[in-house]
């Protein structure tokens, strides 16, 4: 009966414990239960059952109970040495919890109620159980959160070399537009200023055979006239 309120109380100070610490002690509680006394079989009926309420109270997994079919024979066995092991520490404990007068110790006071003190106990280092775990995984949550800050700060500063880059080779992009344009822009104007040249160079010529051709034909008529003026003057003179 004692267990069975001990695993009540386990549950309970799991339940109430962070998030984190539940995570880890439930873990826990689970791979003991997987690999050692949570295994069908190797509890009496009432206490397997519980244990795996227990487990499966604060944990997502789930536990063996007394009606499950016992392990088969494809359990691992164990050598010699451990075997042997096992035993020793086995009877050590037993010598332990008999009395003086070799009588068991039930952990009961005197008036038949159950000690409190191995209650407490266990309470006591479940309590510093769940507060290591508590705190390896507050420490493992800041070292993934100073390894993410890295990453993104290592991040940052390549998309920051990558926008600067950018930067550069578009500023040497529009410094070869403008000097194709401004190139662009001086060629059209010097083409644009030989037409001019040439098209005055033949208003010029054109004009200078104008004046040619009027001079000549002004010098045809003042022949002509001069001619005719001569005629007239011989014909007054034959006359006389």
């Amino acid at each position: 009966m004692a267990l069975l309120e001990g695993l009540a109380a386990v549950a309970a100070k799991i339940a109430g414990a962070s998030t984190v610490a539940q995570v880890a002690t439930g873990l826990g509680i689970a791979a003991a239960g997987v690999t050692g006394a949570g295994a069908a079989g190797a509890l009496p009926d009432p206490v397997q059952d519980a244990v795996a309420g227990a487990v499966e109270t604060v944990t997502p997994f789930d536990m063996p109970h007394s009606d499950d079919d016992a392990a088969t024979d494809e359990a691992v066995e164990t050598d010699d040495s451990t075997t042997d092991e096992d035993s020793a520490v086995d009877e050590a404990t037993e010598d332990e919890a008999t009395d003086d007068d070799g009588t068991a110790d039930d952990g009961t006071d005197d008036d038949g109620t159950a000690d409190d003190g191995t209650e407490d106990g266990e309470h006591h280092g479940l309590d510093n159980a769940i507060e290591h775990a508590d705190e390896h995984a507050q420490g493992v949550l800041q070292a993934n959160q100073t390894r993410h800050a890295e990453r993104d700060a290592a991040r940052a500063a390549a998309d920051a070399a990558k926008a600067q880059e950018k930067a550069a080779a578009d500023a040497a992009k529009a410094q070869a537009k403008a000097s194709a344009d401004a190139e662009k822009a001086a060629r059209e104007a010097a083409e644009k200023a030989a037409e001019q040249a040439r098209k005055a160079a033949e208003d010029a010529r054109k004009a200078a055979e104008d004046a040619a051709e009027r001079a000549q034909k002004a010098a045809e008529d003042a022949a002509e006239e001069a001619q005719k003026a001569a005629e007239d003057a011989a014909k007054r003179s034959g006359s006389n």
